[in-house]
C-alpha cells in the first residue's frame, strides 16, 4: 500500500514521517472496512515512486467474500488475492491519507500553548 503521487508534496512537507502517515491511513481505512462481494479494478491514479513510504501488512478480510470474487472473477485462481481487493481497499486508504493531512494541517495552524508568539 502506498501513497498517491498528488500527495507526494504534502507528505513530504507536513512534518510527519510519511510512513508513519499511511500506516495510520491503513489502520483507520481497515478498522470498519468489509470486502464487498464485487470486483472493483485498482483506480489508474498514479501511486508515488517513494518505495520507503510503502505500509504492508496482513488483513484478514472474509473467507466467503473472498471465495465469492474468486468464483466470479477469477475460477482459475490465477491472480493474487491483493488482486481481487486492491480496488476496494486502496481508495478508502488514500482517503484517510488526505484527511491525516488536513487534520497535521489544522493542528500547525492553531496556536498552541507555550508556542512563542
Amino acid at each position: 500500500m502506498n501513497a498517491l503521487e498528488r500527495q507526494e508534496d504534502a507528505l513530504i512537507d507536513c512534518g510527519v514521517d510519511p510512513a508513519h502517515v499511511i500506516r495510520a491511513a491503513l489502520r483507520r481505512a481497515v478498522k470498519n472496512w468489509q470486502l464487498g462481494p464485487d470486483f472493483v479494478p485498482p483506480a489508474e491514479e498514479q501511486r508515488t515512486r517513494i518505495t520507503e513510504w510503502r505500509a504492508r501488512t496482513s488483513l484478514a478480510v472474509d473467507a466467503a467474500a473472498v471465495t465469492t470474487l474468486l468464483r466470479a472473477y477469477d475460477p482459475l485462481d490465477v491472480l493474487s488475492k491483493w488482486t481481487l481487493i486492491r480496488g476496494q481497499l486502496e481508495p478508502p486508504v488514500w482517503a484517510e491519507i488526505d484527511a491525516i493531512l488536513a487534520e497535521i494541517a489544522a493542528h500547525a495552524a492553531v496556536p498552541h500553548e507555550g508556542d512563542a508568539s
